[in-house]
């Protein structure tokens, strides 16, 4: 089960957040799918999931994200832990601490881990933590502390 369920997410994985692919939600995806990062909330639901790929990809065109180390299986768990990168050329972008005006110019660039759940085959909840605070700093929203 553990082998196929890493099948599952790497190829989730690369198509939903690698090439920003909507298309790929309606096959790899639970009906009730579950998608949360503090940074972007939470997403219920196929359509909802589908939308929010769509709207980071406007914002962040030549943005995406790759896998940077195995991904770790258990019973019907995966993790993986990834590195995110994207220029924000597309619409404002609203965040809990401030709003990135449209086409900013700023670059992002971090890390994260994300654990999902898998269920017969479909991503049942996605639940990732990320460098939220770098991406905050890099997109100017937070002043980088002087040490």
């Amino acid at each position: 089960m553990s082998q196929r369920n890493t099948q599952v997410v790497d190829r989730w994985f690369t198509e939903y957040w690698g090439e920003l692919n909507p298309d790929i939600v309606d096959e790899l995806a639970a009906d009730d799918i579950l998608l949360k990062y503090p940074l972007g909330g939470e997403s219920r639901g196929r359509e909802a999931v589908k939308t929010r790929i769509i709207g980071f990809k406007e914002m962040f065109p030549n943005g995406g994200f790759e896998l940077i180390d195995e991904l770790i299986a258990e019973d019907d768990r995966v993790v993986a832990l990834w590195e995110g990168t994207g220029t924000h050329t597309g619409p404002a972008w609203e965040l809990p601490i401030g709003v990135l005006p449209e086409a900013s110019g700023k670059t992002m660039e971090y890390t994260g881990i994300t654990v999902y759940h898998v269920r017969d085959g479909k991503i049942v909840e996605e639940y990732g933590e990320g460098d939220y605070l770098g991406v905050m700093q890099q997109l100017g929203l937070i002043e980088p502390q002087s040490e």
